[in-house]
């Protein structure tokens, strides 16, 4: 017996067609969480369909709430399209929806997670230094979860890093521009630590 499932607000994460008429969707949720979709589709429509970081309203049914989901209709609240123009902005917004892909069964507060989400998308979209917010992205992942950032990681930086750090986590991704060419080092580190230390999946 299918379950009708609907939500007004998840983010694509992924997005691939098998076949002509089949198009599989991953995407995360504010009240349903990570979320797995398979949508029959024409081929000569797809430019309707929804693309990779779009908001989207859906209705559909499950066989249960961990089984894939069949969705029926859908609403397309906002696209990102402006991600997929710049290279490093399209790579750094996949990184971020891998991880969510990858860890987003495991965390409980779904809601926090969906806003921390698309604000990071958000602020992508919007022109910020996407190294910069795959950092605060993934340092709220990490705090969040309970996970001793400040007690571990920022505790073993030279002086000169730890103000660096504190700085691209405290300010707004857009006001810190002028730092972008400095964050490689200190993103890298820091996924390092985190994949190392914590149960969160890179």
């Amino acid at each position: 017996m299918n379950i009708p499932f609907s939500t007004d607000c998840a983010t694509v994460l992924d997005r691939e067609f098998r076949g002509e008429t089949s198009v599989y969707i991953t995407a995360f949720a504010h009240d349903l969480g990570l979320m797995r979709m398979m949508k029959k589709c024409s081929a000569k429509k797809t430019s309707s369909l929804p693309d990779l970081f779009d908001d989207i309203a859906i209705a559909g049914e499950m066989q249960s709430p961990t089984s894939l989901k069949f969705a029926r209709d859908f609403d397309i609240i906002k696209r990102r399209n402006d991600i997929a123009t710049n290279y490093d902005s399209f790579e750094q917004a996949c990184k971020i929806s891998l991880s969510v892909v990858k860890n987003g069964a495991h965390i409980e507060d779904s809601a926090r997670l969906s806003t921390q989400l698309r604000s990071a998308l958000d602020a992508i979209a919007n022109g910020a230094s996407a190294e910069i917010v795959r950092l605060k992205f993934m340092y709220l992942l990490a705090k969040n979860e309970g996970y001793p950032v400040k007690e571990d990681f920022y505790a073993r930086l030279s002086q000169p890093q730890k103000e660096l750090f504190s700085l691209l986590i405290k300010l707004p991704a857009l006001e810190l521009k002028d730092y972008a060419t400095r964050t490689s080092p200190i993103l890298e580190s820091y996924l390092n630590w985190l994949y190392s230390n914590t149960d969160i999946i890179e």
